[in-house]
């Protein structure tokens, strides 16, 4: 282990290590993420990390004081929850025809994208324990989606409060099939034949409702 970094090196071919100091926190960042999203929150420990990192445990706590601060960090360094639904201008929004479309895509995309993937799966597995550490990013996710469906579709979401969590569920419900705990066929579907289906039974929820 190399002492002034607390990365190990011993063991590696032709005496070779690990990146210095600089690049220790990404290494337990990109760590962490993975075996959040292979294990959830709780089954992922600190050693384990250390150990997928190859770094001494010590540094977790140095650079993120505790296993919550870290499960944040590692999130956060992959995606920005605060922008999920906002490249959609509100212009835009009161012109778009394939609402339903729009929404499953750009939620997806972050799902298809294999940097974001890794991050947004962390967070749906932790939370299926009911991890409190989870909950924030739940919860954001949430809020986004909602504000963004009350710009798509003022009129459903004035007249029927549950709109939104009509739409998530649609959404969660794919994702946990495809990415999360991935069951044929769907996790092998082809993207965009998966979107023509999805696109349909989103869709519908937008209608108005009949009297």
């Amino acid at each position: 282990m190399n002492a002034s970094t607390g990365v190990r090196d011993a063991g590696r071919p032709g005496g070779g290590r690990r990146p210095g100091h600089s690049n220790t926190r990404a290494l337990i960042l990109t760590a962490a993420l993975e075996l959040f999203a292979a294990k959830g929150y709780s089954g992922a420990t600190l050693r384990g990390i250390a150990e997928q990192a190859d770094v001494d445990p010590a540094l977790i706590h140095h650079f993120f004081d505790n296993k919550g601060g870290l499960f944040q960090h590692a999130v956060s360094s992959r995606i920005d929850l605060s922008t999920l639904f906002g490249s959609l201008t509100d212009k835009e929004a009161a012109e778009l025809t394939n609402r339903g479309e729009w929404i499953a895509r750009t939620f997806l995309s972050y799902w298809e994208n294999e940097s974001t993937r890794t991050a947004l799966v962390a967070v749906f597995r932790s939370g299926l324990a009911n991890e409190p550490v989870a909950k924030e990013f739940h919860d954001r996710i949430e809020a986004a989606l909602a504000s963004c469906l009350a710009r798509l579709a003022p009129e459903m979401t004035e007249r029927t409060p549950e709109f939104p969590s009509l739409v998530s569920a649609h959404l969660a419900g794919l994702v946990m099939l495809r990415y999360v705990c991935p069951m044929e066929p769907l996790a092998s579907l082809d993207f965009e034949e998966l979107m023509t289906l999805l696109a349909r039974a989103v869709d519908v929820l937008f209608d108005e409702p009949r009297a």
